[in-house]
C-alpha cells in the first residue's frame, strides 16, 4: 500500500538540515556585511566569502541548526500575532498609545524567552516539577497584572499632560 503523505524536496532531511539553515545564515551575515560596510566600502566579494564561511561553520555546529530549525516557526508565528495586531487596530483606528506599546513588548518579550527555552529543550526540565496548569495560570496573572500596569501609568501621563 502507497503512503498517502505528501513528500516534497523541502521535507528531505539534507535540504533541511543543511540546504536551508546554511542559505538562511549566509543571507543574513552577507545583508548585514553590506549593510554596516564592516570591511570597508566596495568589499562586496570579501563579504560573501565571510558569509559563506560563517554559514558553512553554522551547518557544522548541528546543535544550532537544531535550535533554528525549532525556533523560526516561532517567530513566524509570532510575526503572524503582531502583524494581525495592526491589522485590526489599523482597520477599528486606534493609534497605539505608548502603554500598549510597552504591553506588547513584554508580552512579545516573555513569548520569545519562552520561545528561546522551549527550542533549547530547557522549558521541559524546567517545568518537569511544576504542573502546566499552575503554570498557565502564573503566567496569564503576570501578563494581565503586567498589561493593566503599563495601560494606567500610560493614562495617567495623559491626564497630566492634559490638566
Amino acid at each position: 500500500m502507497a503512503d498517502s503523505g505528501i513528500y516534497s524536496v523541502f521535507t528531505q532531511p539534507f535540504v533541511t538540515n543543511f540546504i536551508l539553515p546554511f542559505l538562511l545564515v549566509f543571507v543574513l551575515v552577507f545583508a548585514i556585511l553590506e549593510k554596516t560596510n564592516l570591511l570597508g566600502e566596495g568589499k562586496r566579494y570579501a563579504n560573501m566569502i565571510i558569509a559563506f564561511i560563517i554559514g558553512v561553520l553554522f551547518v557544522g555546529a548541528q546543535v544550532f541548526v537544531g535550535f533554528t530549525i525549532k525556533f523560526i516557526p516561532l517567530i513566524a508565528v509570532f510575526l503572524v500575532i503582531l502583524l494581525c495586531y495592526f491589522l485590526i487596530f489599523g482597520f477599528i483606528g486606534i493609534h497605539e498609545t505608548k502603554g500598549l506599546k510597552i504591553t506588547l513588548g513584554i508580552i512579545f518579550g516573555v513569548a520569545l524567552v519562552v520561545g528561546v527555552l522551549w527550542a533549547t529543550g530547557l522549558l521541559s526540565k524546567l517545568v518537569a516539577s511544576t504542573p502546566m496548569a499552575d503554570i498557565i495560570g502564573w503566567a496569564t496573572l503576570i501578563v494581565i497584572l503586567g498589561s493593566t500596569i503599563a495601560l494606567t501609568m500610560s493614562s495617567g501621563r495623559k491626564k497630566a499632560q492634559g490638566a
